[in-house]
């Protein structure tokens, strides 16, 4: 099996993996859900424009470092939109797992298990 085979293989299970399944429907129920997307869509909104003010080397003002946290406080206080994060960085996860392993198969180590990595690998056997 040639190596670019293998990475088609390696994508295959990561698109049928619980974590991104979670995930996507995680993302689904948040995006379905009327007060999730208007939260979304204000942090959507307001990150660009103060994106934009720093971009210009300035400084947010007080208020607006205030409206930033209310709108942060939002999005973790919605149940949705938090078990939408909590999916993505389970995912995220997973995915840093498979670089690590792949980053230690190029250097020629042998990937490294710790308990919380065995629980959901095969790379040590366990």
């Amino acid at each position: 099996m040639s190596i670019l085979e293998k990475a088609y293989e390696l994508g295959q299970e990561i698109a049928a993996s619980r974590e991104l399944a979670d995930m996507k429907n995680a993302e689904l129920l948040m995006l379905q859900n009327e007060e999730a997307k208007k939260i979304i869509e204000e942090f959507k909104e307001k990150q660009k424009i103060y994106m934009s003010i720093q971009r210009q080397g300035k400084e947010l003002t007080s208020s607006q470092k205030e409206d930033v946290e209310r709108i942060e406080k939002a999005m973790l206080d919605n149940p949705l939109i938090y078990n939408f994060f909590k999916a993505q960085q389970n995912f995220e996860k997973v995915l840093e797992e498979i670089n690590n392993i792949i980053s230690q198969a190029i250097a020629g180590q042998h990937a490294s298990c710790s308990d919380e990595c065995c629980s959901s690998c095969s790379g040590c056997g366990d």
